[in-house]
């Protein structure tokens, strides 16, 4: 009989894709449950026929040396690599140099290829999303909206998810960790995706942008992989002939976006749109030739002020909390407080026969 303990994780974000890997390693039995068909959370990249993007986290950074480790491991099995992007900041007018010697990396091909392969190993239920958490003694039982309630029991439950969603579920099964996170704000963030039929002549990749209703843009296919993927799908103008196409991310700043945050989707992208064009043709003159674009609303992108406790854990009711908005944001952030919450769950669990 193996000796472990049954652990439920909501969300296959990195900070439960972390914890799961932790658990796991030690001899947990753990189950991820995701309301999406795929891993990843914010660090994701929309991939479509002929050209795909990266629309969540546009890169990570790695200050923290357990993290740092981490990172050398995904560069070693070749699902990440350094990105040297050349950087600028603007006002709206004018453009200039981004100082500093941060050294970022990204995931290859693509930025969800880090959680793809760290799923890899886990069990992930995937399309499963969460709307209950039922205590029956001391184990738990998950309702899922697309299957109902589920038979198997859990000694632990962890919520790897935003604090607004992790509130909802909290509110009647942990009263306290609810009355912990109950206020919390988080902040939404529109990504606008674009397809161009051009080379645009900007002296950056990627622009932080300080005025107006966006806050970044990159030249999503600089980064190193993509234009083996654009390669792939040549595009073709009216005569049949190729031509060079970039993909562009935009995103708008949270103020903008919570205004907005209910407005019709081609509105919100077409000022979006807008405010692109005319950075880009005050940077290199360009006017820009659109293929194609698609809006992602990120509901939870951002926290209004992160804590810094790293995790949450409730040991009477064993139920814990991990995400980036736990730990100061970021990719490593998240990554940390799911490793940190598994060992804490690890170090006070006495694991026990099935």
């Amino acid at each position: 009989m193996s000796i472990r303990n049954k652990v439920a994780i909501v969300g296959s974000g990195i900070a439960g894709l972390s914890c799961a890997t932790a658990l796991q390693k030690v001899g947990f039995n753990v189950t991820l449950f995701e309301k999406s068909r795929g891993v990843s959370g914010r660090l994701s990249t929309r991939i479509n026929e002929q050209w795909q993007c990266d629309h969540g986290a546009q890169y990570f950074t790695a200050r923290n040396p357990t993290f740092n480790d981490e990172v050398a491991r995904w560069i070693k099995a070749n699902v990440a690599k350094s990105w040297h992007p050349r950087l600028m900041v603007t006002d709206g007018v004018h453009f200039a140099v981004k100082e500093g010697e941060t050294h970022r990396y990204v995931g290859y091909p693509q930025n969800s290829a880090p959680a793809k392969w760290l799923a890899q190993s886990l069990h992930v239920e995937s399309q499963h999303t969460i709307t209950g958490l039922v205590r029956t003694a001391d184990k738990w039982q998950l309702m899922s909206k697309e299957h109902g309630l589920k038979t198997e029991n859990f000694d632990h439950v962890i919520l790897a998810i935003p604090a607004p969603q992790a509130a909802v579920l909290l509110k009647e099964s942990a009263p306290e960790l609810h009355g912990l996170i109950a206020g919390i704000k988080m902040q939404a963030c529109f990504a606008l995706m674009i397809n161009v039929q051009q080379t645009l002549n900007c002296d950056f990749d990627g622009l932080f942008v300080n005025h107006g209703i966006l806050s970044w843009l990159a030249r999503d296919s600089a980064k190193p992989g993509r234009l083996d993927f654009n390669h792939r799908y040549p595009q073709t103008n009216n005569e049949g002939v190729n031509h060079t196409h970039e993909t562009w991310i935009l995103h708008a700043n949270s103020e903008w976006s919570e205004l907005h945050v209910e407005d019709d989707k081609e509105a919100v992208a077409q000022q979006m749109l807008t405010a692109f064009k005319n950075l880009i043709k005050r940077a290199c003159a360009d006017e820009i030739q659109l293929q194609s674009y698609q809006l992602h609303r990120w509901l939870y992108a951002d926290c209004a002020q992160y804590l810094t406790c790293g995790y949450q854990l409730d040991t009477k009711l064993n139920i814990g909390l991990c995400g980036d908005w736990l730990n100061g944001g970021k990719v490593q952030g998240a990554w940390l407080s799911g490793l940190l919450l598994a060992d804490q769950i690890s170090s006070t669990t006495e694991l026990v026969s099935y």
